[in-house]
């Protein structure tokens, strides 16, 4: 009998993880077919325009590029006019395609929102890409961060999504189309000791966004929820360059890399990691409870911290 009852949670355990790491991938393959016999651009799927924040730089201008490449018009949404201006220009001389920008400093909170409904809510927009984020850098100690970084990990990574939804989904409703993509990350998955605030901040948002995507189903609107681990981009530039050696490189998928396959995605599963290495880590980490979890995502924290604190020193010395 104790054999039976042990056999069945195996079972029911196995079936679970299961679902978790392998459902997504079957389901990209078969609807990557079923795209290839009734064939549609992005634009008429959903909409004209693809709004992208954090666009300047990293993840955000990947997408840019990616959406533009398929025929998007883009507007690109970020607090560095300069940047912004640049990679606009880079869109239309590559792609051809029509872009706006508006400059937006997520950080300062409620009273940037009544300029960008201003300036979104007239557009058709079929796709939101909710990228911005902002992390302390190296791990630290909740303590030892600033308490205007704290604000700013409260205001970027969840007001951000979760104010610019409100603002955009109602036309997207409206016209019973459109997608939004919300940029998580791996430190959703489980607390992250010396990186509490952060982590902390997207569990909200793939929580949000999973609730969100249950929520406009019905109206025929997507949301697609993107949990990606290192990517090598401005925000984990600190790995290569301020720690004792560059060992953390191998642990950096390239940004080119990461949108062949994020971009990919777009529109065939409401849940990703972005790359498929980052898949397997995600595997890994579902076969073990989540104490284990904690204490190892935090030895491997506490590890970067002291190793960039102690380079610091060094060249302050």
């Amino acid at each position: 009998m104790l054999c039976s009852l042990l056999a069945l949670i195996g079972l029911y355990v196995g079936t679970v993880w299961l679902y978790e790491n392998v459902w997504t991938p079957v389901l990209l393959v078969l609807r990557s077919i079923r795209l290839l016999v009734f064939r549609q651009e992005l634009s008429q799927r959903y909409g004209k325009w693809a709004v992208i924040t954090g666009a300047s730089d990293g993840i955000g201008k990947g997408y840019a590029h990616y959406l533009a490449r398929q025929g998007m018009a883009i507007v690109l949404v970020a607090r560095n006019e300069a940047k912004l201006a640049k990679v606009a220009a880079e869109i239309k001389s590559k792609h051809g395609v029509e872009t706006k920008i508006v400059v937006a400093d997520f950080s300062k909170g409620p009273e940037i929102y009544p300029l960008l409904e201003k300036a979104l809510v007239p557009l058709d927009i079929g796709i939101l890409v909710n990228n911005v984020g902002v992390t302390h850098g190296p791990p630290m100690y909740v303590d030892e961060v600033s308490q205007q970084m704290l604000w700013d990990l409260i205001n970027v990574n969840m007001a951000t999504v979760t104010l610019l939804c409100n603002i955009l989904v109602p036309a997207m409703k409206h016209r019973q189309r459109g997608l939004i993509v919300n940029v998580s990350s791996i430190a959703s998955v489980n607390p992250s000791p010396c990186m509490a605030a952060y982590g902390a901040s997207k569990a909200y948002m793939t929580s949000f966004s999973v609730a969100l995507a249950e929520e406009l189903r019905p109206f025929g609107v997507e949301v697609q929820t993107v949990r990606p681990s290192f990517v090598h981009t401005n925000m984990t530039d600190f790995m290569v360059k301020d720690a004792k050696n560059t060992r953390y490189k191998n642990y950096l998928v390239h940004l080119d890399n990461f949108m062949a396959y994020a971009g990919y995605t777009i529109g065939k599963v409401d849940m990703t990691t972005g790359h498929w290495s980052h898949g397997l880590q995600f595997a890994v980490l579902y076969l073990l409870p989540e104490f284990v979890r904690v204490i190892i995502i935090g030895q491997m924290n506490k590890k970067l911290r002291s190793e960039f604190h102690v380079q610091k020193q060094t060249k302050v010395q």
